[in-house]
């Protein structure tokens, strides 16, 4: 597939991970979509530092949690940039919710943002992918998909409902589209409030540190560019998910 004019959507693209796979993509020649809710500042610095600048690419505010609102998206970038190819599923939320204490709005919470945006999303973009005859879809999941932690139990599952759903969608829509997923491991330091300790991170993966987001912009790369890769979760921990 050639990358070249051919337009990515990017969820949660105004900070950390969605930040630098935009910014990526950009630098391969693609037209990027920069979708945000809250984070207009962070997704205006992505737009910064972007090749090709505001005339090549877009921000697009939506809550996707919201599904008209999921709809306007996609509808108002193709309609500004073009056709969808490649869809980078990376928004997510992610809090403790100790055992016992979990409410059912942040139930709906995580689910609604990690799970059913990236399923309604894929399902929309992945029919426009069909018929162009081509497209990539990338899902952000995350080791913890495999080994839950107590104190984020329901982000834990929404992360392995996420790995069903890329080996779904790559049965659903193949041969002409390729649905991959990466499950990182601790890459970047936690933010404040999400009570995750980095050192504990650290010596639970083998190479004994964390990861960067240049680490997962190499795992997008391989990803984008492989065309013989379609079902598979690759993960980027350091080891962690065998330690």
């Amino acid at each position: 597939m050639e990358f070249q004019e051919k337009v990515a959507l990017v969820t949660g693209a105004g900070r950390r991970l969605g930040q630098q796979i935009a910014i990526y993509l950009a630098s391969i020649g693609m037209r990027v979509a920069i979708h945000y809710n809250h984070s207009e500042e962070g997704a205006q610095t992505t737009l910064s530092q972007m090749q090709g600048g505001p005339d090549k690419h877009g921000l697009f505010s939506a809550d996707l949690g919201d599904l008209s609102q999921l709809k306007q998206l996609i509808d108002s970038v193709t309609e500004n940039l073009g056709p969808i190819s490649v869809l980078i599923n990376s928004a997510s939320v992610f809090y403790p919710t100790p055992p016992f204490s979990v409410t059912e709005e942040q139930w709906d919470d995580l689910f609604n943002l990690n799970l059913k945006a990236p399923f309604f999303l894929s399902q929309q973009v992945g029919a426009q992918m069909k018929s162009q005859g081509e497209g990539k879809i990338i899902n952000m999941a995350d080791v913890s998909a495999y080994r839950p932690w107590v104190n984020f139990l329901p982000y834990c599952m929404t992360k392995s409902g996420l790995i069903t759903l890329t080996e779904g969608l790559a049965k659903a829509l193949a041969p002409q589209i390729h649905v991959n997923a990466i499950a990182p491991g601790t890459v970047l330091p936690p933010l404040p409030g999400t009570e995750l300790n980095q050192q504990a991170s650290i010596e639970q993966s083998l190479l004994k540190r964390i990861g960067s987001a240049e680490d997962i912009v190499a795992a997008v790369d391989y990803l984008l560019h492989g065309d013989f890769l379609t079902g598979i979760v690759l993960p980027v921990d350091g080891g962690r998910s065998i330690y």
